[in-house]
């Protein structure tokens, strides 16, 4: 899941908007921020294998320190710390960005053809597999960020910058189906550094989102 992955972000950010949407998009994307830091590190490793399932040739076969159960809890206790420290403050708002955390897992456990371990990369392996079937797979990747990015929208639409947003809210819902149709990256390493500069501008559209609907001073 790519796109979808920032629909939690937009449902979180609508129920506690103390929290900007930008550090939510990022939590929810930090689990795979890290999978390309540690594929790109050797940490973690996958494989390329045609025909893998009906969404990508994607074989996540190693990646128990990002993507599994245990871990992605400490991802998101880490998180909570974090933002704890850094703001200095409330208790709520950190649980929001945990939350955000580890809401990646609950969206991979749909798509992922069981390959996300519970703790570790020999041990049992979770997911509902929904790649193996693309139209199904996009169904509900596009329709969970389509459905989360109105939800957050409403509420914004009478203010100044809200026509930009919406627009950028359509692209992303475009891309998330669109990536369906996308080659994979002909090595992990490709799919890790084309995932970052996703990750990256994603986050940038979060913060211009943030400004452009802002009450004016």
């Amino acid at each position: 899941m790519l796109i979808g992955h920032y629909a939690p972000a937009l449902v979180l950010q609508r129920a506690r908007p103390s929290v900007k949407l930008w550090p939510l998009f990022v939590a929810t994307q930090f689990v795979d921020v890290l999978w390309g830091i540690f594929i790109l590190t050797g940490l973690e490793h996958a494989r390329i294998v045609p025909g893998f399932t009906q969404s990508n040739d994607l074989d996540l076969y190693d990646m128990p320190y990002t993507h599994s159960l245990v871990s992605t809890g400490v991802w998101a206790l880490f998180a909570f710390v974090v933002w704890k420290l850094w703001r200095r403050g409330n208790t709520l708002d950190a649980l929001v960005i945990a939350i955000a955390v580890a809401s990646h897992f609950a969206a991979d456990y749909l798509v992922h053809a069981q390959d996300l371990p519970v703790m570790a990369a020999q041990g049992p392996k979770l997911g509902l597999g929904l790649w193996r079937d693309r139209t199904a797979a996009l169904i509900v990747e596009t329709g969970l960020f389509a459905g989360a990015a109105l939800f957050w929208w409403l509420p914004h639409r009478a203010k100044k910058g809200s026509a930009r947003v919406g627009v950028g809210l359509l692209v992303l819902t475009a891309v998330a189906a669109i990536s369906f149709f996308v080659p994979t990256p002909p090595s992990p390493a490709a799919m890790a550094l084309t995932g970052l500069l996703t990750y990256a501008l994603c986050a940038w559209w979060a913060w211009t989102a943030d400004r452009a609907i802002a009450p004016s001073p």
